[in-house]
C-alpha cells in the first residue's frame, strides 16, 4: 500500500507541471479567434500596408523586364520576415495587453518600439528558413525550421514585454509546451504552404489584367498575416502560463488614467 502510495504521488508530481504549464492549445486557438474579431481594427490597419508593399513591389518587378532578376530574389523574402517580425511584436503585445487596466505603464509598453534583440531573432528565423527551403523537399524544409524555431519560440513574447530573457530561459520556460509550440507553428506554416497553389489555382481563374500578380501577392501576405494573428496570440497566452507574467499596473490606482 505505501508503495502504491508512493508511486501515485510521484506520477502527481510528475504530471502537475504539464497539467498547469500547458493550457489546452484548442481553448487558445478559440480565444485568439475571438481576439482577433474584437480587433480587426488593428489587424487591418497593420496587414493592409504589408499587402499594399507586396502588391506594389510585385506590380512594379513584372513591368519593368528589366527587373526580371530580382522577382524572386532571397532579399525579399528576407525584408517581410522583418516586416512580419514587427507585425507580431504588435500583436503579441495587444494580446499580453487584454483587459489591462488603462494607464500610464500600460499605454508605454503598448507604445514601445519592437526590441532590436527581437528583431535580431525574427532576422535569424528567417536567414534559418531561408537556407532550409535550400533543401530537396518543402515538407523537410518546413518540420526542419518549425522544430528548431519551437525550442526558443517563448523567447519572441518575453522580448515583446521587455521582460530579460535569453536562449537558456526560452527552452526552460517552454521545455512542456514543445509540442504546443510545434503544433502552433508547424500549423501556421503548413497553412501558408497551403496557400501558395491554392492562391495559384485562383490566379489561372482570373481575367487576364497586368494587376493579376500583384493581387494573389496581396492575398498571400494577407493570409500570413491573418495566421501570424493566431501565432501571436499563442505565443502570449503561453507565456504569460508559464512565465507568471502579469500585466503592468501603477502603484497607485489614482494615477491610473480612467476611461
Amino acid at each position: 500500500m505505501t508503495l502504491g502510495v508512493a508511486c501515485g504521488k510521484l506520477r502527481a508530481m510528475i504530471a502537475r507541471p504539464h497539467d498547469s504549464d500547458a493550457p489546452s492549445l484548442g481553448l487558445v486557438l478559440v480565444k485568439a479567434l475571438v481576439f482577433l474579431l474584437r480587433h480587426q481594427g488593428v489587424f487591418w490597419l497593420m496587414a493592409l500596408p504589408i499587402a499594399g508593399l507586396a502588391a506594389a513591389i510585385t506590380y512594379v518587378l513584372e513591368a519593368n523586364q528589366a527587373l526580371v532578376d530580382w522577382r524572386h530574389h532571397w532579399g525579399w523574402d528576407f525584408l517581410f520576415a522583418l516586416i512580419y517580425a514587427m507585425f507580431l511584436d504588435r500583436w503579441i503585445k495587444e494580446a499580453l495587453l487584454e483587459g489591462a487596466i488603462p494607464c500610464d505603464e500600460a499605454d508605454a509598453l503598448r507604445g514601445s518600439i519592437i526590441a532590436l534583440r527581437f528583431l535580431a531573432v525574427a532576422a535569424a528565423l528567417g536567414l534559418m528558413a531561408t537556407a532550409l527551403a535550400l533543401l530537396p523537399r518543402v515538407e523537410l524544409s518546413a518540420v526542419l525550421w518549425t522544430a528548431a524555431a519551437s525550442l526558443f519560440a517563448l523567447m519572441l513574447p518575453a522580448l515583446a514585454a521587455g521582460e530579460p530573457s535569453s536562449l537558456r530561459r526560452a527552452f526552460s520556460l517552454g521545455r512542456t509546451l514543445q509540442v504546443h509550440l510545434f503544433l502552433l507553428l508547424g500549423g501556421a506554416v503548413a497553412l501558408s504552404l497551403l496557400a501558395d497553389p491554392g492562391l495559384a489555382w485562383v490566379a489561372r481563374h482570373l481575367p487576364d489584367r497586368p494587376w493579376n500578380g500583384a493581387a494573389v501577392v496581396a492575398g498571400y501576405r494577407l493570409i500570413d498575416a491573418l495566421l501570424l494573428t493566431f501565432v501571436g496570440y499563442g505565443l502570449a497566452a503561453l507565456f504569460r502560463e508559464v512565465s507568471g507574467w502579469r500585466q503592468p499596473e501603477p502603484d497607485g490606482r489614482l494615477y491610473c488614467r480612467m476611461h
